[in-house]
């Protein structure tokens, strides 16, 4: 048995394949320790896992207050220069934080595994301590396109004598390759290999599958009634969510989609989630008894009885998505959404709209002529079927204990 201590950071879906992780290792006998945020804890203890606290809080309520900062088609609110101030400052009083957080988590571990915004501990871990530790990624962007090589590469040297500075603070004798600290021989990919591939610079990563999170309540859930009726109705409906990203103006987003669907024929249910779309932003001459709101709930019920899912671009959706043969339309407003929207689109198995050129017109025409089609849902159907044939997290699991019985 070894003693694990996993970290990530990001929104929900950033952590949930993390989570997973640590189920599948401590059901095959590890212990387990999560260091995530506070708000996280709960999905951690739920799922049998012991949480920790470690990293800055990210509330619904933040997010929303700066909803413009999710969104790269906005224009940036502050100057370059200001926002490097902002960063470099954030670096400084966040990072000694973290690192003496995972130190005292980590004093006994036999194995760290760093989510992508991690990677850095894990070096100054394995720098000071020599405490082994694996990269872990389940966000395809960073490994599998040549673009957000060269942008990552030009961002860090702009921060090379910050995190000099941070590192010599925390008693980190010898500095670190800052343009180079992720690579590790040992590392994993938490993704399909039929949606991305890895570039060769990342090509040491072991692309595993995707690691699907699944709550313990999951098992034996059961929709209410209205829930039902609503959503096996006569033709599938469509799903609107954009999970736990905000967007600048729910309303105008959330009509489009409403009129879209009337124009259509199709009924509308639509996930909350941290944009808050509810009630009270349906127009008064809409057909409110043709959307149905919901909150957070498994979505795997709900997916195989959608047409189409309509959303932000995140590759835990997509994931999810296509684990059950659900074509969609990608809505891209940054981060690693602008290539997963170009992957859907060459892999034939939806669509991708500018959020903020969409109409209902043209978001009606496209789901009718591009994604609501035999062609599309047969090519859905092919990728699904590979997706459900990986075995993604037992494939990590049995290269961690390698890895453990290695060292």
């Amino acid at each position: 048995m070894a003693i694990i201590v996993i970290s990530s950071s990001g929104t929900h879906g950033d952590h949930l394949p993390y989570i997973a992780l640590g189920v599948a290792l401590q059901q095959r006998g590890h212990c387990v320790r999560m260091a995530v945020r506070k708000s996280m804890h709960d999905y951690v203890i739920g799922a049998g896992l012991e949480a920790v606290d470690c990293g800055a809080e990210l509330s619904e309520e933040l997010a929303r207050e700066k909803a413009s900062d999710w969104d790269e088609w906005q224009m940036p609110q502050i100057s370059s220069v200001a926002h490097f101030e902002s960063t470099k400052a954030r670096f400084q009083t966040e990072f000694p934080i973290v690192f003496r957080t995972l130190v005292e988590i980590c004093v006994d571990a036999d194995l760290f595994i760093c989510g992508l915004q991690r990677h850095l501990f894990g070096a100054m871990l394995a720098q000071k301590f020599q405490l082994p530790w694996l990269a872990a990624s389940v966000t395809p962007f960073f490994q599998c396109s040549e673009q957000n090589t060269q942008e990552t590469q030009a961002i860090r040297k702009l921060f090379i004598p910050t995190l000099n500075e941070i590192s010599a603070q925390l008693g980190i004798k010898q500095a670190l390759n800052w343009l180079e600290y992720e690579k590790n021989e040992w590392a994993l990919l938490g993704s399909s290999s039929h949606f991305a591939q890895t570039i060769s610079r990342f090509a040491h990563y072991r692309q595993t599958g995707f690691w699907f999170y699944q709550a313990p309540s999951w098992s034996t859930w059961q929709p209410d009634e209205t829930l039902r009726q609503f959503v096996e109705g006569s033709d599938k409906p469509l799903y609107l969510t954009f999970s736990s990203i905000p967007v600048v103006d729910p309303q105008k987003l959330l009509m489009v989609h409403v009129r879209a669907a009337e124009k259509l024929g199709r009924r509308l249910i639509v996930q909350r989630g941290c944009a808050n779309f509810n009630e009270s932003l349906l127009s008064d001459n809409c057909d409110a008894h043709n959307v149905k709101f919901v909150d957070f709930m498994p979505q795997d019920w709900l997916l195989t009885r959608t047409a189409v899912i309509l959303h932000h671009g995140g590759i835990g959706t997509i994931a999810r998505a296509l684990h059950h043969d659900c074509p969609m339309v990608i809505e891209p407003l940054g981060n690693d959404q602008f290539f997963n929207a170009q992957r859907v689109l060459s892999l034939g198995i939806g669509a991708a709209m500018h959020p903020h050129k969409i109409t209902v017109d043209g978001l009606a025409r496209v789901l009718e002529t591009k994604v609501l089609t035999e062609e599309t849902r047969y090519k859905t159907q092919l990728l699904g079927e590979k997706i459900r044939a990986e075995k993604g997290l037992v494939n990590a699991c049995q290269f961690i204990e390698s890895i453990h019985e290695r060292h």
